[in-house]
């Protein structure tokens, strides 16, 4: 509500700046400017310009005054909202660790799935947990980022929220030794949504360590191969057949969100 009730403040202080300082040219011109082209420099009718209009000066200037107060008010709440999300960025860092952290276990677990094929996973099923407190971390910076920013922000939190649900469905069904168990078709797409996610939150690190701006960064393969890597999953092991495999799969979601490189 709070960030809601500045985006509406900002807007109508934009509004009044588009409206407002036109017509406050248009004022000064025909009261400062004209009177003396009219009146071929006589100060006589320049002053009795300003006499026969004085209610409208009055105005004018009360006017002036509020789009001032009112543009003050908009920067002392620019300022505020920065400096809150500076708080709020502060968390970020130790808080991003600690969800690569929570990606590279969720891969371990993927695996030992993959490699169950089915069957009753011979490694033990170590489901990790969330780590506490991601969620009101993510919360304040949304608050009080830009809107850029915090729409990035929130996809993650969306994401993890979906992957964690289905990591967590897919280790019940694991661990219930008469129950259905994920398939590794279905893995392979875990294992991409993962590897997608893995690269959203290290695109973070930078702009949360205020070396450098935030910026958006297209998929691409490279990148995650790069994460495949670091989360220790070899995509050639990862095979079904020739259209459905990691590799084949990671390219045509790439393909379908435009960012298609050759491997």
């Amino acid at each position: 509500m709070h960030r809601a009730g500045i985006f509406r403040s900002s807007v109508l202080v934009d509004i009044v700046n588009y409206v407002g300082i036109p017509l406050l040219a248009i004022y000064l011109y025909s009261m400062f400017v004209f009177p003396w082209i009219d009146g071929r420099g006589s100060w006589t009718h320049v002053q009795a310009v300003w006499d026969r209009w004085q209610t409208l000066n009055a105005g004018a200037l009360a006017f002036l005054a509020s789009l001032i107060a009112f543009n003050i008010a908009k920067f002392n709440e620019s300022v505020q909202r920065e400096r809150e999300f500076v708080a709020a960025k502060s968390f970020l860092p130790s808080t991003l660790s600690t969800l690569m952290e929570y990606c590279s276990r969720s891969a371990r677990v993927l695996q030992v799935l993959w490699e169950a094929n089915g069957q009753p996973p011979t490694a033990p099923l170590d489901q990790p947990d969330l780590p506490a407190g991601y969620r009101e971390v993510f919360s304040n910076c949304i608050r009080h980022a830009d809107p850029q920013v915090g729409s990035y922000l929130s996809t993650i939190l969306v994401r993890l929220q979906v992957h964690d649900a289905r990591l967590r469905d897919a280790v019940a069904e694991g661990a219930d030794a008469h129950g259905l168990r994920v398939d590794r078709y279905s893995l392979i797409a875990y294992l991409y949504r993962l590897g997608e996610l893995y690269i959203l939150i290290g695109n973070l690190f930078g702009f949360a360590r205020a070396e450098a701006p935030f910026h958006s960064k297209d998929l691409n393969w490279e990148a995650f191969r790069n994460a495949y890597g670091v989360l220790d999953v070899e995509v050639d092991d990862f095979f079904i057949d020739d259209n459905m495999n990691l590799r084949a799969f990671t390219q045509r979601g790439l393909a379908r969100a435009g960012n298609s490189q050759n491997a």
